[in-house]
């Protein structure tokens, strides 16, 4: 039977993983088992979908009710608003007079095109830092007022965003009756594929393919039982005899 533990996030993989196994692996073994083991892979298949709708319904943000699809897509993305104000300001920065090691200071000691990849959290914590470098070297940068006001304005421009993206996180751990119900269709259709092709590699000798096909089965440790055959001491000569 399936493991009952397995990871949420592994059963789309496994049921892709088993039912492809099934067609190459386990067809070609025993025709007369065909029909059955089509069908089980067909149900295979309709379960990991199933469930694969049940989680992306139950993790899609619901949209603001006062706000237009035309309004949204007409603000300014954050993200790329803030990257674009980091990179202008690094690299006036390093146009100053000894404005190199300000520039590095502002990176953290990190390139800029890896800090401008950074995710939402990630950027606004470079930005608070980049506020904080700022205060530290006031006489570096006239502007630096004008600078740091847009740097919080970018900073906080992204908290809405965070906060979404920390909310679909907490929904995908979250499990929805329909989550629930889905899981339990595919736990049950995933067990009787195992108990299925069991059947038929049992019935040729094959069962050494069970790990090949289900991703929730432990493989045989090849390495290690050829090493403890190899070290196990020769037969004395009276177990000869």
């Amino acid at each position: 039977m399936p493991d009952p533990y397995i990871y949420q996030r592994d059963i789309e993989t496994y049921g892709r993983l088993t039912a492809s196994q099934i067609q190459k692996l386990v067809l070609p073994v025993d025709a007369g088992f065909g029909s059955a083991l089509r069908t089980v892979t067909a149900r295979l298949d309709a379960a990991t979908e199933a469930l694969r709708k049940a989680t992306l319904d139950a993790t899609a943000a619901p949209g603001s009710p006062g706000a237009s699809r035309g309004s949204r897509g007409a603000r300014a993305n954050p993200v790329a608003a803030g990257r674009g104000l980091l990179r202008r300001l690094v690299e006036h920065a390093a146009s100053r007079p000894n404005g190199a090691a300000l520039a590095r200071e502002l990176l953290q000691g990190q390139t800029l095109a890896t800090v401008l990849r950074r995710r939402p959290a990630a950027l606004a914590a470079a930005l608070t830092h980049a506020i904080e470098v700022l205060e530290q070297h006031e006489g570096q940068l006239p502007e630096r007022e004008a600078w740091t006001a847009d740097l919080e304005r970018s900073r906080d421009a992204l908290e809405p965003l965070i906060r979404s993206v920390r909310k679909t996180r907490l929904a995908r751990r979250t499990m929805t009756p329909e989550m629930k119900a889905a899981r339990d269709e595919w736990i049950t259709t995933y067990g009787a594929a195992k108990l299925l092709v069991e059947c038929v590699l049992r019935l040729h000798g094959k069962t050494s393919l069970m790990p090949e096909i289900f991703g929730d089965l432990p493989r045989a440790p090849r390495a290690a039982a050829g090493t403890s055959a190899a070290r196990r001491p020769p037969a004395s000569a009276s177990a000869l005899a």
